[in-house]
């Protein structure tokens, strides 16, 4: 039995069309969205393994970082911890529960053992820590012995006055110190050999000497000491920093296997849910090609006279009203068309009145009810707003172009070298007060003193000149320390009477409006904040270019501060190079001198000696000459 179209609406036959689609939708898109939820639980537990992957790495540049940067501050021996031990155990446990977030996510055999290798991790950095607790640095642990025991051995030698003792002594803290600079095994054979030689030297049956003997036995104890540990510590290619890296690269390759096998898990899913996707789009096609077809055949023979009349619209034309017969939908179509022409043909006066410059002229459009309607009552008004936006835009392109200006002079100012931080503070707040049309300015670091951190002015500029003021705060105190604690911009209007004097300490000027900015670095630590005062209340571009030069002059006082610790290290080095050379020359003409008084008392020898045979010579002729007279008196006697 063939259906008949024709008893039922277009309404009707839309309808079911869409119940049959949508229907055929919400089957797939069920399925699609359960594959979906499981992809993106595997996406995320592939995010947390990248995650996972990246904190191996960053594990591996805070063991670095202890171990040439840490073991050298004395915090580590002091309180037991350091920067990076702390960032050590945060990092770890970050891991700890990134593992087990994955687990909640992804079943993998593989995330025990990685698990396990990463407490080993632990344990080991643990381990190392305790060597280099062990080791010490300046007076702790075996280095802090070490140096007192070769204290209390040059005190002794101190009292001889033997200049060869005190050259071994010399070339003992030469090796010694070579060795734990360099970390070079062949200081440890020159250290013991000068270590032999000179208890060599030393007589061990002087009891002077004994006490020498003794001391230079257990510095060479310790010393050697010092060296094992240091074997036990080891590198990059040896010792307990090898096992670490070690696990490290393990726990690594673990961690990329388990990512491998996810990327296989979801590439799997995603291609299913690329089939599904595909047979959707094929059914649905096909069913909805089906329906289209046989409503199509329904409506296209009564659509012909409409498309014609929309093709004369579709041209720019504008047709006569069509002739509506009977009440079907059609008929409404028509209806509707017959309604668009009169509006089009509206719409066409209104444009030309328009294009006059008549912006008042009258419009209807759908009685002024419909959208296309509204929006054209609503031109006019924004024809009107169009200069005032466009100057609006031009204002907002000198704000910004105003902002991104100052900080590059911001930026120009703080590349300069300063005689100091003050300078630089000063030069800073100057220029950042006259850029914003201030009343005054100040800038205030934190610094240590003996009871503790405090909050000093030191650089202040007001009235187009420089302030010496010298003002401190306590670290909470007053807006300052507020700015510092909460490390964010302070912006106060509503300021009483005198209230400048009694709380910021930059005079007695009641300006209208206060702004602190802390400045903190990348690193998120604050060095600081500057306060400005103005008879204008700063606006938001102000405040953003002052926030935002904040954190560049913190910058750059964090890197004076490395430039002046690097410089007076390398001064450092230099005068002890200096005392080493002039020692080392000291210590050669004295072996010069040594030489001349050798030779010396070997010539006055020879003369000695060339005198003695002489003298025995002449001995020995005397000696003949009184023979003679004896053989001669004798006979005469008897």
């Amino acid at each position: 039995m063939k259906m008949n179209l024709r008893n039922y609406t277009i309404r009707t036959l839309l309808k079911v069309t869409a119940f049959v689609v949508i229907f055929t939708l919400l089957v797939f898109t069920l399925i699609f969205l359960s594959q979906q939820r499981n992809s993106q639980r595997q996406r995320e537990a592939l995010l947390s393994l990248e995650h996972l992957y990246q904190q191996n790495i960053s594990l591996k540049q805070i063991k670095d970082n202890f171990i040439y940067r840490d073991t050298r501050s004395e915090q580590l021996y002091k309180f037991g911890y350091s920067n990076s031990t702390i960032k050590h155990d945060s990092l770890i446990r970050i891991c700890k529960e990134n593992l087990k977030q994955i687990g909640n996510q992804y079943s993998y055999d593989q995330l025990d053992l990685i698990g396990q290798q990463l407490s080993t991790y632990n344990k080991k950095f643990y381990g190392v820590k305790e060597l280099v607790q062990k080791r010490g640095f300046k007076d702790f642990g075996l280095e802090g012995e070490l140096r007192a025991k070769i204290h209390a051995v040059e005190s002794t030698v101190e009292q001889y006055k033997d200049y060869r003792l005190k050259s071994h002594m010399l070339m003992l803290r030469r090796h010694e110190k070579d060795y734990i600079i360099r970390k070079d095994m062949a200081y440890l054979d020159k250290f013991n050999n000068e270590l032999q030689q000179t208890l060599a030297y030393l007589n061990p049956n002087s009891p002077t000497n004994l006490k020498t003997i003794t001391l230079l036995n257990e510095y060479g104890k310790l010393f050697n000491d010092y060296v094992n540990l240091d074997k036990e510590i080891g590198d990059e290619n040896s010792g307990a920093l090898k096992e670490l890296n070690k696990i490290s690269e393990e726990l690594a390759t673990r961690i990329n296997e388990a990512r491998a096998d996810l990327t296989k898990k979801i590439n799997t899913s995603a291609n299913r849910v690329y089939l599904n996707m595909l047979a959707l789009i094929v059914i649905v096609s096909l069913l909805t090609l089906y329906i289209i077809t046989k409503v199509g055949k329904h409506i296209t023979k009564n659509l012909k006279l409409i498309q014609k009349v929309l093709g004369k619209m579709g041209k720019g034309e504008i047709p006569e009203p069509i002739k509506v017969h009977g009440k079907d939908e059609i008929s409404g179509i028509e209806l509707s068309i017959n309604d668009l022409t009169t509006a089009l043909r509206n719409t066409r006066d209104f444009a030309i009145q328009v294009g006059n410059g008549n912006f008042y002229s009258e419009v209807n459009v759908f009685g002024n009810t419909g959208e296309l309607g509204t929006k054209l009552l609503e031109m006019r008004k924004k024809l009107l707003e169009v200069a005032r936006e466009r100057e609006k835009n031009l204002h907002e392109n000198e704000q910004r172009n105003w902002l991104n200006e100052s900080l590059a002079k911001t930026s120009d100012i703080l590349r300069i070298k300063y005689e100091g931080v003050t300078e630089l503070c000063f030069q800073f707040i100057r220029f950042v007060v006259q850029r914003t049309d201030a009343l005054q300015g100040g800038v205030f670091l934190t610094k240590e003193n003996d009871n503790g951190k405090i909050i000093e002015l030191i650089a202040t500029y007001a009235l187009d000149r420089r302030k010496y003021i010298n003002k401190t705060l306590d670290i909470h105190e007053g807006l300052p320390g507020a700015c510092i604690f909460e490390k964010d911009i302070i912006f106060i209007t509503d300021i009483p009477k005198d209230y400048t004097h009694i709380t910021t300490g930059l005079g007695h000027s009641n300006p209208s409006c206060i702004l602190l900015a802390p400045l903190v670095t990348d690193m998120n630590e604050v060095l600081g904040c500057i306060e400005i005062a103005s008879f204008k209340i700063f606006d938001r571009v102000q405040q953003e270019f002052i926030k935002k030069a904040c954190i560049s002059l913190a910058s750059a006082i964090k890197f004076n501060e490395m430039i002046n610790l690097n410089e007076q290290i390398i001064s450092e080095m230099k005068q002890k190079n200096h005392e080493l050379q002039a020692n080392e020359e000291e210590l050669r003409q004295n072996m010069e001198e040594l030489k001349t008084i050798r030779e010396d008392m070997e010539r006055r020898e020879e003369e000695l000696t060339r005198e003695i045979q002489e003298l025995k010579k002449i001995l020995n002729g005397h000696e003949g000459i009184e023979l003679v007279p004896k053989t001669i008196i004798r006979p005469l006697t008897n």
